[in-house]
């Protein structure tokens, strides 16, 4: 076993497919024959929008190949497919020596591997990604919540209309990702104790929680209490991967039924790095690698409709580059504008009068929502985290959400010839900190001084030790709906060229996670392009 978790004999056994894939690929891939004019399609990245795509075209009939830059990451009986939180190797970061996430470990050198997580340094915040068959879906936090519809009208154009959401495309991707409340057997197990002390507080504030789905095999959970399966939910892992195999990632459930209609080629560890237009078709380039990073070859792609789902970073960044060398030409000047972090704002509160636990059960339990903050509702949710016994238990990680119309930018830089992430807000001075922080304030005093507990709850939201909005897992926008693009994903500009992924939100989707928003938004994009196109 190498430091990255893998196997020599896995990557021996990659390396050889992808040099045979390599060899092909190099001289160019085209229609295939047989395959009906307008028919093909192509998917950049397999995370929840792109799975979406791949299902909903193949279904329809669609010859179509999915790029993913990452690796498969098939679950492993022995409860060893991904890293731990508390150890993390190479399995955990995306060719980076460093760990993402955890601040306890940010010293620790790993080596470089096709991990699962990357993180996108930017001019005023870092962004974080996933990578690999599954994208996104395989490191979130599993939170599946849907928004209010007053939060949701704040933010995205009168033309996207939430009732048709909320009958339709919510409960459609609720159904197909398998998403459920944490049930209450779970939540009165001892081990719970931290979402128990969470609803509490809550209660303690004069709040009222609601409760809300998450994307979690729950029966799996209790094979890990049971000792039949390696602990991983139960013990707060998730930023890396599951091991248990209870996150029901896009690898469970879109990806498998589009592969299973016979129509969706995956094809990992495959990196798109060029989109050129060939009249009404499209040239797409891709740079074949293994699991260490070593390029086997180039690979050529030309296809009718091409479909970006490569999370809201990269999608924009393909098109940024391909405006500013000119192979799209007709792309809007909005492409790259209206870059949101979701209003998240991180912050972990210390010396809680409950204990939290140090190992803590999750994924989390319930949202509060504040509705009395004069300049907009904030959001805060509890996340279960794996705090060393140093803590004392007394530890909780909680993320504030407000809305804002504070946005950055992805911008084609020609001194360096890429593209770069740009938010320029100061900590401290802007909208989002200066709201999130003083809902923080009023949530301590409010739920612990009035109880006589004036030392308790201490949030900590510093950007220096990553907290605050020094960071986020929500990066959105980039190709903005009604901006940059049409409501149903088409790019201006181009009538096959479409994007189904966060960077088609406007910047955020109304105070909670957006995987279930942009599940839902991708579904209602491909009904829409299969009954314009058969």
């Amino acid at each position: 076993m190498d430091p990255s978790g893998v196997s020599r004999r896995d990557v021996l056994r990659g390396a050889a497919v992808g040099l045979g894939a390599a060899a092909i690929g190099s001289l160019g891939v085209g229609r295939a024959a047989g395959s009906a004019p307008g028919r093909t399609a192509l998917v950049i990245g397999s995370g929840f929008g792109g799975a979406v795509a791949a299902l909903r075209l193949g279904l329809a009939g669609f010859e179509t190949t999915v790029l993913e830059r990452g690796r498969r990451w098939p679950i492993d009986p022995s409860g060893n497919t991904f890293a731990t939180f508390d150890n993390p190797d190479g399995r955990a970061a995306w060719f980076s020596t460093k760990p993402p996430i955890n601040p306890l470990t940010q010293f620790q050198q790993i080596p470089l591997y096709a991990g699962v997580v990357e993180e996108i340094k930017g001019n005023g915040i870092n962004a974080l990604y996933g990578a690999g068959v599954g994208g996104g879906s395989l490191v979130f936090g599993a939170y599946s919540v849907q928004p209010r519809r007053r939060d949701f009208e704040q933010i995205f154009p009168q033309s996207l209309d939430y009732g048709e959401l909320d009958r339709l495309y919510f409960p459609r991707a609720k159904a197909e990702l398998g998403t459920s409340p944490l049930p209450a057997d779970l939540l009165a197990r001892p081990e719970y104790v931290g979402a128990r002390s969470w609803l509490a507080d809550i209660a303690d504030y004069g709040g009222t929680p609601t409760f809300h789905d998450f994307c979690v095999d729950w029966d799996l959970v209790r094979a890990e209490f049971e000792g039949r399966l390696r602990p991983s939910i139960s013990v707060a892992e998730g930023p890396y991967g599951i091991n248990s195999g209870a996150k029901n990632s896009v690898d469970h459930n879109y990806l498998p039924r589009a592969e299973a209609t016979g129509n969706v080629t995956v094809l990992p560890l495959h990196e798109a790095i060029g989109i050129r237009e060939l009249g009404n078709r499209f040239e797409i380039t891709a740079r074949q690698i293994d699991e260490h990073g070593r390029e086997l070859g180039t690979r050529t792609f030309v296809v009718d409709h091409l479909f970006l789902a490569a999370g809201s970073y990269h999608s924009t960044e393909l098109l940024v580059t391909a405006r500013a060398t000119g192979t799209l030409q007709r792309l809007s000047p909005e492409v790259g504008q209206g870059y949101g972090n979701n209003g998240d704002f991180i912050t972990s509160r210390v010396m809680n009068r409950r204990e939290y636990g140090s190992k803590q059960p999750g994924p989390g339990v319930a949202l509060l929502y504040d509705d009395e903050d004069p300049d907009g509702s904030v959001s805060m949710s509890w996340q279960a985290a794996p705090f060393p016994e140093i803590a004392g238990g007394h530890t909780s990680t909680n993320l504030i959400q407000a809305i804002t119309h504070e946005r950055g930018s992805i911008d084609w830089n020609p001194a360096t010839g890429r593209v770069e992430l740009n938010y320029p807000y100061a900590e401290g001075a802007n909208d989002l900190d200066i709201r999130a922080a003083r809902f923080a304030g009023r949530f301590h005093e409010r739920a612990d001084t009035r109880h006589g507990y004036p030392a308790n709850g201490i949030p900590v939201y510093s950007r220096a030790v990553g907290f605050g909005s020094a960071a986020t897992y929500h990066g959105l926008g980039g190709v903005v709906m009604g901006k940059a693009a049409t409501d149903d994903g088409r790019v201006h500009g181009y009538d096959n060229l479409y994007v189904v992924d966060g960077a088609l939100i406007p910047g955020a989707v109304g105070l909670v996670n957006p995987s279930l928003t942009i599940t839902a938004i991708a579904e209602r994009c491909m009904d829409r392009f299969v009954a314009r196109n058969g």
